[in-house]
């Protein structure tokens, strides 16, 4: 690594020193004096290749203006195995973010919520025309080697953002992943957001809010006539909303010794189209079905009977499957014969039914309070965590942070009692001390 002087060069007969030369020692014209940036740092990236950058000014600290200071910077990187290439740092954070998330095996919901996030949040909006849009002040416009060296631009767009803190950590969390894929593909030095001086959105608490048996038994009865089976069949097995429209009829396992409902399909939007696509986490898997849920389902079908739905697959990291047509007997459908649109069902019949039935619409009781009453059923009645995150589809993890006030609070009794009986069960009792005090400081002498 060097600094070059790019205005001066090595004297040939008949040259006269510049002007720099006053009081110094003897410097001698290039072609290039005078115009231009006086001072270029030349170095080899870990690959080999010849790099260069070039500076007005010499000396100083700044290894964004002064060349001696960059010249230690690279090589202090080199050393350390941080280099990040400076050409790559000038891309923006919008571009990259891009690439990244177009390259993420995120399954439909998650890559829908994340481009959501950066296109509400982060990127700037065109129709702001420089005004502060409604997301809060954007900064994908600015190049990541910026905000890795001004982490301040990063905490005033988390204070910007006009969302509950543990919305702006979901978003944080997003563009965090962004930043840690630069930092491994060496464009940047650092994740500006694990900077001491950014303060992250705090956490919020993830409490699971279950409906009462009353309540599921109201909006039932408020629901029409063909969706008054969703429920009872969200809060029998915890199937999310997308996964209920997708149910097909022989989904269903009525008879044998073990009656259960497979879950390997939903009904989600994409691009303005409805599709079939994988479960969340791509887990298909099965959940038992209750004897009273059998009934009622089956009464369902016999009034509404399952109805043939044609709708593209959507599975891009499936090349063979993605975008082939898929046809099931689908257990819920529009009056027309057609799938469920959820926003429609929403807007018009969900909601309609919570006010018929006295509950005051809010955020937590859209159909996913159904899969939350799943839950809660099961865990207070003892049933093992790991069966229960099987038959939700999620990790035990994942059920343990979001279930965890449900759990059944037991009396300290039973653990006692536990104790007890292990240790009955591995001593003989211990008779008591002749001279006071407890068998074992009477055994030790004190």
């Amino acid at each position: 690594m060097a600094v070059y002087d790019q205005w001066h060069r090595a004297p040939r007969p008949g040259d006269q020193p510049c002007e720099h030369s006053r009081g110094k020692a003897a410097l001698y014209p290039a072609r290039r004096h005078g115009t231009g940036d006086r001072w270029q740092v030349r170095w080899r990236d870990p690959e080999g290749r010849q790099q260069k950058r070039n500076f007005a000014r010499r000396a100083g600290a700044d290894p964004n203006v002064h060349a001696d200071a960059f010249d230690a910077m690279i090589a202090e990187q080199l050393r350390t195995r941080t280099y990040a290439d400076p050409a790559a740092a000038e891309t923006t954070l919008q571009a990259y973010a891009e690439q990244w998330r177009k390259g993420r095996g995120h399954d439909v919901n998650r890559a829908a919520a994340v481009e959501g996030h950066l296109r509400c949040h982060v990127y700037p909006d065109p129709a702001a025309r420089g005004r502060t849009p409604k997301g809060g002040i954007p900064i994908g416009q600015h190049p990541l080697g910026l905000l890795a060296r001004r982490p301040s631009l990063v905490q005033g767009w988390i204070q910007a953002m006009p969302l509950a803190e543990g919305s702006k950590r979901q978003v944080a969390e997003v563009v965090s992943a962004v930043f840690r894929a630069a930092v491994d593909d060496g464009v940047i030095g650092r994740n500006p957001l694990q900077a001491a001086s950014v303060d992250r959105p705090s956490p919020g608490p993830v409490k699971a809010r279950p409906w009462s048996a009353e309540r599921v038994a109201a909006v039932r009865d408020a629901l029409p006539g063909r969706y008054r089976i969703i429920p009872e069949l969200g809060a029998g097995t915890g199937m999310r909303q997308g996964e209920m429209f997708g149910l097909a009829d022989t989904d269903v396992q009525f008879l044998g010794r073990r009656p259960a409902v497979t879950i390997s399909r939903q009904v989600t939007m994409i691009g303005g189209e409805l599709r079939f696509a994988p479960v969340k986490n791509r887990k298909p898997h099965a959940v038992p079905l209750s004897p009273q849920l059998g009934a009622r389902l089956s009464a369902h079908l016999a009034r509404y009977p399952a109805r043939e739905v044609t709708l593209p697959w959507h599975e891009p990291k499936n090349r063979e499957l993605h975008g082939a047509a898929v046809t099931a007997r689908l257990v819920l459908t529009a009056p027309r014969g057609g799938p469920v649109r959820k926003q429609d069902f929403d807007r018009r019949i969900w909601r309609t039914a919570l006010a018929a039935a006295g509950v005051t619409p809010a955020r937590q009781d859209g159909c996913h309070a159904l899969r939350h009453t799943f839950a809660s059923v099961q865990l207070r009645a003892h049933v093992d965590i790991v069966r229960v995150a099987a038959w939700l589809g999620d990790t035990v993890a994942v059920v343990a942070r979001t279930y965890a006030h449900l759990l059944p609070d037991d009396d300290d009794s039973d653990g006692r009692a536990a104790t007890d009986a292990f240790l009955a069960s591995c001593a003989p009792d211990v008779p008591p001390a002749e001279d006071g005090g407890t068998p074992a400081q009477v055994r030790e002498g004190w």
